[in-house]
């Protein structure tokens, strides 16, 4: 390895670490408003979303989630997470990246999460260090396939700004018998089927909220560089008891 790919990495490494606290009290908020959302009860109509709104379904139940928990809830527990104060949730932002055929294309992201305060560890402005995550309604097993698909994006596609060595992931889990342990064997097993996802480990449990344990990690490799290695967290939520037709 030359010199200049070590000392890539090794900088990268350092750059990594220091995020990762913010992201763990990032992910630590996100677990904490679900919580809040499964004590209030709310029940969402796919009915009455088809009928009322224009949105997916999914999209539906992203943007309820930002609007009402992720953005509204910052204030009851900002003392405790001073950093939310700051942080900017918002959905479907797009993003440039660029394909393996070296073509720039535009990445609709389900959740944006910028204003992180790591503009000085990354180089670069702190609107354009950002932290995404994709989301997925999971109503059977075979929806497992989609969900490793949004894996296989973030192998393949190359970033325009500085999107963290951090990926996350939301499941809405539809029915009782898909548990999150349930479903997190079964996308294991379609990564170990996937030949096209470079992964270096498969999804293990990491709890990060003591009063959720739902919660994975998993790693991966670029398809550009198997050496850069990212991180995505995988949060399965059960929605099964919020979900009618």
């Amino acid at each position: 390895m030359s010199n200049d790919a070590s000392n890539f990495i090794s900088s990268r490494k350092r750059k990594t670490a220091l995020s990762f606290q913010k992201i763990k009290e990032i992910l630590w908020y996100i677990s904490e408003c679900y919580t809040i959302f499964q004590l209030d009860e709310i029940i969402y109509s796919k009915k009455w979303c088809s009928i009322n709104t224009s949105s997916k379904f999914e999209d539906y139940l992203k943007m309820e989630f930002v609007d009402n928990y992720l953005i509204k809830q910052k204030k009851l527990i900002q003392n405790k997470l001073s950093i939310l104060e700051q942080i900017n949730f918002s959905y479907e932002t797009e993003k440039r990246f660029t394909d393996l055929d070296g073509i720039e294309r535009l990445d609709k992201i389900d959740i944006y999460i910028n204003n992180l305060g790591l503009q000085n560890i990354w180089k670069d402005s702190n609107e354009h260090v950002y932290f995404a995550i994709e989301c997925k309604r999971i109503n059977k097993l075979s929806d497992c396939k989609n969900y490793i698909g949004d894996i296989k994006k973030f192998c393949v596609r190359k970033y325009k700004q500085t999107r963290l060595p951090f990926e996350g992931m939301i499941a809405f889990l539809e029915k009782e018998k898909l548990s999150h342990q349930i479903v997190s064997e079964n996308i294991n097993l379609k990564l170990k089927d996937d030949t096209a996802i470079n992964t270096t480990k498969y999804l293990e449990g990491l709890r990060v909220n003591s009063s959720f344990d739902g919660s994975y990690q998993s790693s991966h490799s670029k398809e550009y560089n198997k050496s850069e290695i990212f991180f995505i967290y995988h949060l399965l939520f059960d929605y099964s008891k919020s979900i009618i037709n």
